[in-house]
């Protein structure tokens, strides 16, 4: 086997949560799509990056979160532009088919999302309201000025790739180890199923 670049393309699906210390969370649906680039030794280990679009989202639940009358906040669109750096070892089980286990870490950036805020305005009356999940919306009317989330995000990365042919079919786990959300001090928690077409 000798050592070769490999590039492709890959989509799925993502169910994301959020880690929170002082609040509830649920999970919430996405989707990922994007381009890899894989370099493979000869020893059969690889190296594997990308650039991805990934939609993840979650919802946050709490009394009065961060003294602001804030009960609830859906966070329905979170995406992100995220980069994966990933180390593996490919096994072969069969004509056509290896598995291939996966460790390394990502970073993302968020660029766009909206969010729905719950909660009682300065005059006892509840209220929601549309912001954007990655922008500053001030006080008005009574209701409690938003802080939004952390563009930047990142942490660890954890796959295991089923390939065939030109067909890889791959399940990652992402812990992320930044504070995404300021309510609860949220890390994302991203399991994700998804299926890549390799071009070589």
């Amino acid at each position: 086997m000798a050592q070769k670049w490999n590039f492709g393309v890959e989509a799925g699906y993502v169910n994301n949560t959020l880690a929170v210390e002082e609040y509830a969370s649920t999970h919430r649906n996405g989707f990922k799509f994007g381009a890899n680039a894989e370099y493979t030794l000869r020893n059969h280990i690889s190296f594997e990056s990308g650039l991805a679009y990934v939609r993840k989202g979650a919802t946050t639940s709490g009394d009065n979160m961060l003294n602001t009358g804030i009960s609830s906040i859906k966070f329905a669109e979170m995406d992100y532009l995220q980069i994966p750096l990933m180390a593996g070892y490919e096994f072969t089980i069969g004509k056509h088919f290896s598995i291939k286990p996966e460790v390394g870490g990502y970073f993302a950036v968020g660029i766009n999302g909206d969010s729905f805020v719950t909660g009682e305005d300065s005059f006892n009356q509840p209220y929601e309201a549309r912001v954007n999940t990655f922008s500053h919306t001030e006080s008005s009317n009574g209701v409690a000025p938003f802080r939004p989330c952390n563009r930047a995000d990142g942490g660890m990365a954890f796959a295991l790739n089923l390939n065939y042919r030109h067909f890889t079919l791959k399940a990652e786990y992402d812990l992320g180890l930044a504070t995404a959300t300021y309510y609860g001090n949220g890390k994302q928690r991203t399991l994700s199923v998804s299926l890549a077409y390799w071009l070589f």
